[in-house]
């Protein structure tokens, strides 16, 4: 029996010193692999939702206020819709391509910095939410603990220099859903949080996100209503389709202006001349 307990501290000990004691937090596929377990993939999503893009100006706040409607289905396939009497303008994304589209005209191929956080939202399978994370920079070889607002979370990334911002998943270690994403692109720091999850039949959906952008806060998500459906056609989400069926813009001015939504470099103005 003795000799029984010297060999287990033995292994015990090179474990450690090999750092294979470190398996107890899940590497980044087996914990988005959770992640997919938990929240589900149902055939569709029909959400209603408003967002509400805030800009700070002279100490005031003001805002903008879109409908929206966004319908996901299976398998990684996303359209946005505003409801606008002003505007006609959606979004198509799928695996991993992306159009939109202002009235009649496609105005871009780039999904917005500030659009990201249906990242996690629709890629509901772990190899492709770990790919997309991945194209945002994340780096998914490091898995940490980390306490966010007093809620202990897995970190899935890893920050290049000691005590600087870093692209990285946050996970709830007890409920095991997504709970912050944060995206560095072209110098901006953009900060997704994700609220009040809610359970419908067997999947789980964030009823409010909030977005920060270098750390203010840019705008909020507030979910109305939320259906499981499917029988959507396939032409809502064929970029192809899209493309052959609207022209692309030949000016420089709503690229432009895409930019600089991205890059938010003229803020408010920007939003007014492409949703209002």
């Amino acid at each position: 029996m003795r000799i029984f307990f010297c060999l287990f501290f033995l292994v015990l000990s090179f474990t450690l010193m090999q750092g294979i004691g470190e398996a107890f937090v899940p590497k980044a596929p087996h914990l988005l692999h959770l992640v997919a377990e938990k929240i589900k993939q149902p055939v569709g999503i029909e959400a209603f939702q408003t967002k509400k893009i805030l800009n700070h100006k002279d100490g005031e706040k003001e805002y903008i206020e879109l409908e929206e409607k966004l319908i996901y289905k299976k398998p990684n396939q996303l359209r946005t819709e505003i409801i606008s009497d002003k505007i006609i303008s959606f979004s198509v994304e799928s695996d991993s391509r992306f159009v939109k589209v202002i009235n009649g005209v496609i105005v871009s191929h780039d999904k917005p910095l500030v659009d990201l956080y249906t990242d996690i939202l629709f890629y509901r399978d772990y190899e492709s939410l770990l790919n997309q994370i991945s194209l945002a920079q994340v780096d998914t070889d490091k898995v940490s603990f980390q306490r966010y607002n007093d809620t202990i979370c897995y970190v899935i990334g890893r920050p290049l220099a000691k005590g600087k911002p870093f692209s990285g998943l946050w996970i709830e270690k007890d409920t095991i859903l997504p709970l912050r994403y944060v995206v560095i692109k072209n110098g901006l720091l953009a900060e997704f949080v994700y609220h009040n999850w809610q359970r419908f039949s067997r999947t789980w959906y964030p009823m409010q996100v909030s977005i920060f952008l270098d750390n203010q806060l840019f705008a909020t998500i507030a979910v109305k209503s939320f259906d499981l459906k499917s029988g959507f056609s396939a032409s809502l989400f064929d970029i192809e389709y899209n493309e052959r069926l609207y022209p692309m813009n030949n000016t420089d001015a709503l690229d432009e202006n895409s930019k600089q939504i991205d890059e938010l470099d003229k803020g408010m103005e920007n939003f007014k001349k492409l949703y209002e």
